[in-house]
């Protein structure tokens, strides 16, 4: 029979081989609040529906802003640790 201690135990070793392995492969850290800093963006695909996409991308061109500021705006607005400089423009300028 396993007890609580032993999947606790296992659960704080996952975790750190965790840590280690995402820190090896990258230069990712992690942050006092326990989110990482340093990382890369990566691509988030959601279905959504059709109406929700319009809403975003009309509110996107009244901002002058990106979709995935409003996006960013909205995650933080619940909750997400979401960092200033996360939310500024990552297309290069022309």
């Amino acid at each position: 029979m396993v007890d609580i201690v032993t999947i606790c135990q296992y659960h704080e070793v996952m975790k750190q081989r965790s840590m280690r392995m995402s820190i090896g492969s990258s230069k990712k850290t992690a942050g006092p609040d326990g989110t990482e800093t340093g990382g890369k963006d990566v691509s988030l695909q959601v279905m959504v529906p059709m109406r929700i996409k319009r809403e975003v991308s009309l509110r996107a061109a009244q901002e002058g802003a990106t979709q995935r500021t409003v996006i960013l705006r909205a995650l933080k607005a619940i909750g997400f640790v979401v960092k200033d400089d996360e939310l500024c423009d990552k297309r290069k300028q022309r």
